[in-house]
């Protein structure tokens, strides 16, 4: 895997999505393509970030190829927008179901159960997706998608590392909204070098001998 990452650090995660002129370009193309064609512009993005996800654990040089191939970031964004419902529907059914007990003035307790469940069923499946998906991209095999108690686990196994990766993936993520300064159409943009940040954290944190990784503060 020639050049893959030996360590998770923050600057390398930080400047990974626009280091290059190819890294550049795919953050511009993805936020165009979120603000004209909303919702395939967003699965476009979920699969082009799984393409970027294999070619740098494979150290296949450039990571960024702007989208291309076009039908197969289709594809893999299809694939992982099922999978992220998929993860979050027993929340979405537990709160559902809470609001239906509170509306039919069920017993208290009733509804704060499902209200806990929902948001333990929640925890879970955000935190366990990003780790899923990398594995998925990295290894190509959709049936780790189905096994959500091997993902946790998994993910688990390399815990230290994993949240420091989810720490990596917050502040990106909180640093996008600046881009809501930018008549909030640089919001899509910031929003979509966040998300690069986000895919190459994890594929570290997956896939960097546990020995090394996250040594570098």
């Amino acid at each position: 895997r020639l050049g893959f990452p030996s360590e998770l650090d923050w600057r390398d995660a930080f400047f990974f999505p626009i280091a290059t002129p190819e890294g550049r370009k795919d953050v511009l193309i993805g936020g165009t393509l979120i603000l004209f064609l909303w919702p395939i512009g967003w699965v476009l993005n979920l699969g082009n970030r799984l393409n970027v996800v294999a070619r740098l654990h494979a150290g296949q040089s450039p990571y960024f190829t702007g989208f291309r191939p076009w039908t197969s970031t289709l594809a893999r964004g299809c694939t992982s927008a099922a999978a992220i419902a998929a993860y979050l529907s027993p929340a979405m059914a537990f709160a559902a179901l809470a609001y239906y007990l509170h509306a039919a003035n069920a017993a208290r307790w009733t509804v704060a159960a499902s209200s806990v469940a929902g948001v333990v069923a929640f925890t879970l499946a955000v935190f366990t997706l990003p780790g899923c998906m990398t594995v998925y991209a990295v290894e190509d095999d959709e049936s780790v998608l189905r096994n959500p108690a091997g993902a946790f686990r998994r993910a688990w196994s390399r815990r230290d590392v994993y949240l420091r990766a989810w720490i990596i993936a917050l502040v990106s993520i909180v640093l996008s909204f600046l881009g809501l300064l930018g008549l909030l159409i640089g919001f899509l943009y910031t929003s979509v070098w966040a998300w690069e940040v986000v895919g190459y954290a994890f594929t570290v944190a997956m896939y960097a001998p546990v020995d090394q990784v996250g040594k570098r503060s």
